[in-house]
């Protein structure tokens, strides 16, 4: 199987990339391991702004429809229930449906997995009953299932509070967030008044879960002593870690960087990584909010269609320009720091391999560049 570009991941990066390189008149296939599009935009009912060219609110439901409205509108070629497994020598790819294995062959690929919530580790954490709060959004939101009457809320970070918020809509007692630092993580204030009659433990962990069966006892480790509470749920909401495993099958070079996410791969000002075949999208790239999200899908794209010739300079330059403001714009005054941890590692891999900035680039509070 030949293909001009291959995206990896169909979520809203991937998804994005796609659209953007087929209107080019690339020839795309686009791999995803679920059995439907859309990534974690299935299960995620709240409100998202702002969006690229908009300032509406937007649930990620319907912006996953619509992007996979567009995308079934193309000429996209979709594998769903196929995933990545290796790259043979020539650099082909590997992919797999669970029955039948076979090489596609791409002269770019541009690779969006995403990123995978990280566990908390305490006694009892195995206990049915435990889970991420993003299990927890897919039985409320996809499988209309309560995973429990009772909730513990590990972690105060603003998809906590959301989860926290949906699961009150069902039915669901919220008992206690349970906050590590010293303050709440959030600064959403739509969030922290649907919460302000929840307990809240800060300089606080979970001293343990227990139960027979299933979770029916949770024990808060606070600053004033040991408190125990009947629940039968716990969300852990701890954060997010780029999916990196493709890019260690195709040889990309890794820098670890906190305000990102933690371990992810080197890229340049296009989402190229150290393997020039590879552009990356998404929170693979840095974790992130879902406008920046879809704008490095319609980056690495143009990237790659620049370089197969699908685009002239002048008008990739041109995009590249206006969607990297965009970007800047709504990271900067979502989380500046994840712009600005965003802006060291480009610089330093254009430095470490001594990579001249795009002209455009070379301005301050503009692109990715400050200087």
């Amino acid at each position: 199987m030949e293909t001009d570009i291959l995206v990896i991941g169909g979520g809203p990066a991937g998804m994005s990339a796609a659209i953007t390189a087929d209107r080019a008149g690339a020839r795309v296939i686009l791999v995803d391991e679920s059995f439907s599009l859309g990534g974690q935009l299935r299960q995620q009912t709240q409100h998202f702004a702002p969006l690229p060219g908009s300032e509406e609110k937007v649930r990620g439901t319907a912006l996953g429809n619509d992007l996979i409205k567009k995308l079934e509108a193309s000429k996209v070629k979709i594998l769903k229930k196929h995933i990545m497994i290796g790259s043979y020598r020539n650099e082909n790819i590997g992919v797999t449906d669970g029955e039948k294995t076979f090489a596609i062959q791409s002269q770019k690929n541009i690779i969006a997995p995403g990123a995978a919530e990280k566990a908390k580790i305490f006694p009892g954490w195995t206990i049915p009953g435990v889970m991420t709060a993003g299990a927890a959004q897919i039985l409320i939101n996809r499988e209309r299932v309560l995973p429990g009457k009772n909730a513990v809320m590990l972690g105060s970070n603003d998809y906590s509070l959301e989860v926290a918020r949906q699961l009150k809509a069902c039915g669901v007692t919220i008992k206690a967030i349970v906050e590590d630092k010293e303050q709440m993580i959030s600064s959403d204030m739509e969030l922290l008044h649907d919460m302000k009659n929840v307990p809240v433990y800060l300089n606080s962990t979970i001293e343990s879960a227990t139960g027979k069966e299933e979770l029916n006892k949770v024990v808060v480790k606070t600053p004033a002593g040991l408190y125990e509470m009947e629940a039968d749920l716990i969300c852990i909401a701890n954060g997010f870690d780029p999916i990196i495993e493709p890019f260690e099958i195709m040889g990309c070079n890794l820098a670890y960087h906190k305000e990102l996410g933690g371990w992810l791969p080197e890229y340049n000002v296009y989402f190229q990584t150290s393997n020039p075949s590879c552009y990356i999208a998404g929170n693979a790239a840095g974790i992130t909010t879902i406008g920046p999200v879809l704008l490095t899908g319609e980056i690495a794209a143009i990237g790659a269609l620049e370089e197969l010739g699908f685009m002239e300079q002048e008008e990739a330059e041109a995009q590249r320009k206006e969607l990297w403001k965009e970007l800047a714009e709504i990271e900067k005054r979502e989380n500046e720091k994840t712009f600005r941890a965003r802006s060291e590692l480009i610089e330093g891999f254009h430095q470490k391999i001594g990579m001249a900035f795009p002209e455009e680039f070379n301005m301050v509070n503009g692109g990715a560049h400050n200087g």
